[in-house]
């Protein structure tokens, strides 16, 4: 059963983020600076952070518990989207670091930064659903 909700929740955004990287990659591919070894530390640390943010809320479960399914499976999306949010930034601090002694993965560093801040805007506003 969560495989199905989970295949259910991050169905389209894992397509959008996969694509959207893709994108950006292509992008970013002549940009020289993929190639700076200072600006892939600092994204490295920036992905670093986010990664161990997002580890620490998924967690944490709310204790509360609404009073009817629909509030449930809203509760149970969120944590789905902030535990995507943690993946998502756990790769591309991985891909950042390595990108600080490899130039070659910088593009792939830029694309996956920009890619991350949209997966934790996403787990943090999320789509609006009715309440």
């Amino acid at each position: 059963m969560h495989i199905k909700f989970y295949a259910r929740v991050l169905r389209i955004p894992l397509l959008f983020m996969i694509l959207a990287t893709l994108a950006v990659r292509v992008a970013a591919q002549d940009m020289s600076i993929g190639r700076d070894t200072a600006v892939m530390g600092l994204l490295s640390q920036f992905d670093g952070t986010a990664t161990t943010v997002f580890v620490a809320l998924a967690t944490f479960r709310t204790s509360v518990r609404s009073e009817s399914s629909e509030g449930n499976a809203r509760m149970w999306r969120r944590t789905v989207r902030i535990q995507f949010a943690a993946a998502f930034a756990l790769v591309s601090f991985v891909v950042a670091t390595a990108a600080a002694h490899y130039q070659v993965l910088g593009a792939w560093a830029i694309a996956l930064n920009v890619t991350t801040v949209v997966a934790v805007l996403w787990a943090l506003v999320g789509p609006i659903e009715p309440t």
